[in-house]
């Protein structure tokens, strides 16, 4: 495999494909969770269904309410860090250079959405197992994808300017 701007968009090009069949598949799993989260209120069989999927029974006290948050949150986060990969792989399929704003703006988008999720996951952790190894893991392990992400995001802009002097050089 060549490591040239060509090899590069026709990975994307099979990776953006990959990434739509991906977005499906989570929002598949996360309506499904969504709805057997509420329905098993009302059916056994979607409580059953809830149980054998997700390994949570019907969300009757705090602790298994926040378990179906939790599962819902990430699950949500899947969609949107899929559907953000997707995005970047057809602007790198399609542009002149991978290096553009509009790709520097979507990861950083995604860093901040990772940010904020760490609160929130790790909320949702603590009340859902009371562990604090896996509330930790939850809320670090965020913080450290979004610190990632707009590291990643800085230089993805730092190949813009390069970019953008290449392009302005005679």
């Amino acid at each position: 495999m060549k490591g040239d701007l060509h090899t590069l968009k026709r990975v994307c090009e099979y990776g953006s494909k990959a990434m739509l069949i991906g977005e499906a598949v989570i929002g598949i799993v996360l309506l499904a969770a969504v709805i057997m989260a509420f329905g098993s209120f009302a059916s056994d069989i979607l409580a059953d269904a809830l149980d054998a999927v997700f390994g949570v029974g019907v969300p009757d006290d705090v602790a298994s309410a926040a378990r179906v948050a939790e599962i819902v949150l990430i699950l949500a986060l899947a969609l949107v860090t899929v559907w953000t990969v997707y995005r970047l792989m057809v602007s790198i399929r399609d542009e002149h250079s991978p290096f553009t704003e509009e790709n520097t703006r979507a990861i950083i988008r995604l860093s901040k959405i990772y940010f904020v999720c760490a609160l929130a996951l790790g909320v949702l952790a603590a009340v859902a197992s009371g562990s604090v190894a896996e509330t930790l893991f939850m809320f670090f392990g965020c913080i450290l994808a979004s610190v990632t992400l707009y590291c990643y995001a800085l230089t993805v802009r730092y190949g813009s300017v390069l970019q953008d002097e290449s392009d302005h050089t005679l």
